[in-house]
């Protein structure tokens, strides 16, 4: 899409230039999106919750064991005084070796069904919660990239600045050995030479500092380095790289209308409220489950047993090689526990009520951060442009004065000074461009919504402005 026209001004300016090939050379070139992959694949934290997951899923493996045939198969032998009885196989001689197997299930046992159903819904639940974690790492990789960018770009303003001012410094040098000026003019240029060299030195650090937290979230070597993708509002700016949005809620009516679109699609899509949904969903079965202490459980049975060898008393009554099978229905009715059961009915009634109240609550809270989170997203949109004029008037500025300097029309306070105010420009601009990018980050991590993970974002723009166009 088209973007408005101040951001293709001096805001775009691409940064790679500024540092040498041979210092990015390591990784080579890192886009956002390979960056945040890579967070995703090898962060410490999100692998760990992920096998924490695996785990998990094992609990519902475990509740549907219940509901499947048991099989067993045991030999026994045994040596007695004399002759004992079994009720199933009669007289059982004073020395046996027995072998025995049985199969047994449940054929309806409606506590295992809803256990098993409650249990489902509870993975689900851990699922969302992972996903929770996922969106968290998305945009812990993609603020760490974006302070690398911001303070390679500061970098890039205080390397600028420096050079204004050794330009500065070798004319009033070579203006002081003809006789033009005092040599007191040299001495402060090259006062301010060594502050900004500070500057530049410091801004170095900043440098370093986000690289190593950009390389500890993708689990990378902390000394890495990568040549990182510029990023602009015009290419990643989501609705706002949209000219028809960006005109439209400056309105504040329409710019409520955009918050309720992005609200609605951040419950849409929020896992901490799947989170909660799925837990309500395994407290209600776990509710009904409590109200079925009268219905019975069936369960069916059946087995052999055979003598392998019989010796001494009793054993012409079951020689060896006899073999004894039964099958059986068993239907068990708990009349007698009503009590506990109406207890746990009570309590169960409760936590679902509590669920439900915490959902709430929840969507509440969301929608909160949502207009929130919005409402910071679009008042960062508009400092861009004021910070682009801004850096135009103190550019102006800067050259009308140092063409009075060179004149001996203006004093060196009055050149630093208008030198000052564009290095706080330049700085500021670039401090607002990647301050909107992260608050849209921000906005996108409480919506649960990347548009750089979608195969077509631009259809979510697209809605946006049908709404704000009343179409």
């Amino acid at each position: 899409m088209k973007s408005l026209g101040w951001r293709k001004g001096i805001l775009f300016i691409a940064l790679a230039g500024s540092f040498p090939a041979s210092v990015c050379a390591q990784c080579g070139e890192l886009s956002f999106i390979e960056a945040i992959n890579q967070a995703l694949d090898a962060n410490q934290a999100l692998v760990a919750a992920r096998q924490t997951l695996d785990a998990q899923q094992k609990d519902v493996a475990i509740a549907r064991s219940r509901m499947l045939p048991a099989i067993s198969v045991t030999t026994l032998g045994q040596i007695s005084e004399g002759p004992t009885f079994s009720s199933t196989v009669g007289i059982i001689p004073e020395q046996t070796i027995q072998s025995v197997a049985g199969v047994g299930w449940t054929l309806y046992d409606q506590t295992d069904i809803d256990s098993l159903g409650a249990q489902k819904h509870l993975y689900r639940s851990q699922q969302e919660g992972y996903e929770g974690n996922r969106v968290g790492t998305i945009a812990s990789a993609g603020q760490s990239y974006l302070s690398v960018l911001l303070q390679r770009a500061l970098l890039f303003v205080q390397n600028a600045n420096l050079g204004l001012t050794e330009q500065s410094l070798e004319i009033t040098a070579a203006q002081e050995g003809v006789g033009d000026v005092p040599y007191r003019e040299v001495l402060r240029w090259q006062a301010q030479r060594y502050s900004d060299q500070q500057k530049v030195a410091t801004q170095e650090g900043g440098v370093l500092v986000s690289r190593f937290q950009l390389n500890q979230i993708r689990n990378r070597p902390a000394e890495e380095t990568c040549l990182l993708q510029e990023l602009t509002v015009a290419e990643d700016g989501f609705i706002f790289s949209s000219d028809v949005v960006a005109e439209a809620i400056s309105d504040e009516r329409k710019a409520t209308l955009a918050r309720d679109y992005l609200v609605g699609l951040g419950v849409e899509r929020s896992p901490s409220l799947r989170v909660l949904d799925a837990q309500i969903r395994a407290q209600l079965r776990q509710t009904k489950s409590t109200r079925r202490w009268l219905i019975p459980d069936l369960s069916a049975g059946a087995g052999a047993a055979a003598f392998l060898l019989t010796a001494g008393e009793g054993s012409d009554q079951q020689p060896a090689g006899n073999i004894f099978w039964r099958v059986g229905l068993q239907l068990d009715w708990n009349v007698l526990s009503g009590g506990a059961y109406i207890a746990g009915m009570n309590q169960a009634h409760l936590e679902l009520a509590s669920l439900e109240w915490q959902r709430d609550n929840a969507a509440t809270s969301l929608e909160e951060n949502i207009r929130g989170t919005a409402a910071v997203a679009m008042a960062s949109f508009y400092v861009i442009g004021l910070s682009s004029l801004y850096v135009a008037a103190a550019q102006q500025n800067y050259d009308l004065v140092n063409d009075a300097y060179l004149e001996g029309e203006a004093t060196f306070l009055e050149l630093i000074d208008s030198q000052q105010q564009l290095l706080a420009a330049n700085v500021a601009a670039r401090q607002a461009l990647y301050q909107f990018l992260s608050d849209l980050l921000t906005l996108e991590q409480s919506m649960a919504y990347y548009p750089f993970f979608e195969e077509d974002a631009d259809a979510r723009v697209r809605e946006l402005e049908a709404k704000l166009e009343g179409r």
